[in-house]
């Protein structure tokens, strides 16, 4: 079964590409935990995508959304492309539109509870 779940802080504005703008791509920041030597809390970025996404989609994740909680499920998928003549691999969560969903709590720290904003 290939399934990725995940609650995470959005870093930064997705981004709309691809012709007639239906590639969105965004990252979703979640904890690791703390570093046992600097005591600071440890992040990983996963690089999301959505296909053909909705209008209220895209502009959920794409205007002013730095530092807001979502949740999402999608599947990891791995590519390889060509670029400047090297090979390259790039894992990504393809992100099944229907279960983004805006967290109102600080979900992070497990007092989450899903929010009325859907996309």
């Amino acid at each position: 079964m290939n399934k990725f779940m995940g609650i995470g802080t959005l870093p930064r504005d997705g981004k709309l590409n691809g012709k007639d703008k239906n590639v969105l791509r965004f990252t979703l920041a979640t904890p690791l935990g703390k570093n046992k030597k600097t005591k600071k809390e440890r992040w990983a970025y996963v690089p999301c995508v959505v296909f053909r996404p909705s209008e209220s989609t895209a502009t959920l994740l794409t205007q002013n959304t730095k530092g807001i909680q979502i949740g999402l499920q999608g599947r990891v998928n791995t590519s390889k492309f060509e670029s400047k003549g090297q090979t390259k691999y790039a894992t990504d969560v393809i992100v099944d539109e229907n279960t983004i969903k805006v967290v109102e709590d600080d979900a992070i720290s497990g007092n989450a509870t899903e929010g009325a904003k859907a996309a």
